[in-house]
């Protein structure tokens, strides 16, 4: 019994080696890690030592492709296992098959990580979305998700858990002409409630032919219809000759009115990339005193395949951050 089952699975591994050798896989992936040190009268703090980008490794197959660890990997965290998540081309396989799909698209999203959101085309740079409204999407984890694509004009997403509430999110991002696009997403597990989201974005510099500046503006709308609350969030955003200058808006039912801005400046010298900005958040506006200001200088070199990077950030009388980190990108 024990040689029956040892040439068994010789067999198989010959039969897995030989579909491997025979269907070529591309590997991909990025690491980077890097401290955080918190200058603050009078203690310093350390923080960080993480693998902060949010896929490790990727395997890409013909029909498939696999993200190893889907997610931030924590030294300090023994317990937290890896993860990963697949995305299957079901058109490109039937195609194999002989089933020509003609330009429709049709990708199936299962493991770690499947996206929970509605559709949204807000670039939200300021996360005001992210810190106030969380997002229109499932709070139920561990689904799955189907993604239908036609050519580059529409795009459906549904991702759903099978319980017997089925807790489900489902929307669509149209892109009518270049330079437009918009999206509105639905779902019934918004915090316990119904909620839904409508997003546009207007590129305006590529409706205007513009070639050397980068000009956009988006804007999103939340409704919570449960609790029957809504929002509203919007930015423009422009970068022209390394300059970049971004405003982000954010009211609220309850009469919040919140706004901040940045300023930002890149450059090279000696293959050294330099950066350098400033931030000023207004908060609510309607108290004068929660205004914060920001001060962001970084540099990075990249030898030998790494990029080492050190970025410092200070709040006027705040705290002061020091953060030197590596990344890897293959």
């Amino acid at each position: 019994m024990k040689k029956k089952f040892v040439l068994t699975l010789a067999l198989v591994l010959m039969v897995a080696g030989t579909l491997v050798a025979a269907t070529p896989i591309e590997v991909s992936g990025s690491f980077s890690a890097g401290y955080d040190f918190e200058f603050t009268a009078p203690a310093t703090t350390v923080s960080g030592g993480s693998a902060d980008l949010v896929t490790i490794l990727d395997f890409t197959g013909d029909f498939w492709k696999v993200s190893l660890d889907a997610g931030p990997v924590w030294y300090e965290d023994e317990d937290n296992g890896a993860t990963a998540k697949a995305e299957i081309y079901l058109d490109k396989a039937l195609a194999e098959q002989g089933v020509d799909m003609g330009d429709v698209a049709l990708t199936l999203h299962v493991g770690t990580g499947v996206s929970g959101s509605a559709p949204s085309v807000l670039a939200d740079k300021n996360d005001y979305a992210d810190d106030f409204v969380t997002g229109v999407g499932m709070s139920t984890g561990g689904n799955f998700g189907v993604t239908v694509k036609y050519a580059d004009m529409v795009e459906v997403y549904a991702s759903a858990f099978p319980s017997s509430a089925l807790p489900m999110v489902i929307g669509a991002k149209v892109m009518p002409l270049d330079g437009v696009e918009a999206a509105v997403g639905f779902t019934n597990d918004y915090s316990g409630n119904n909620a839904m989201t409508v997003s546009a974005k207007a590129d305006v510099a590529s409706l205007a032919g513009l070639e050397d500046i980068a000009l956009a503006a988006t804007g999103e709308f939340f409704l919570d219809l449960g609790a029957e609350t809504s929002a509203i969030v919007a930015d423009v955003d422009a970068e022209v000759a390394g300059i970049g200058i971004w405003a982000a808006y954010y009211n609220s039912m309850a009469n919040v009115n919140y706004m901040a801005a940045k300023a930002s400046y890149s450059t090279t010298v000696s293959d050294f990339d330099l950066s350098a900005s400033f931030k000023l958040d207004l908060g609510d506006l309607a108290t004068s005193s929660d205004e914060i200001y920001t001060i962001g200088a970084g540099a990075e070199y990249a030898m030998g395949g790494v990029t080492y990077a050190l970025d410092a950030e200070y709040i006027v009388d705040g705290t002061f951050t020091l953060s030197p980190s590596v990344s890897i990108s293959f």
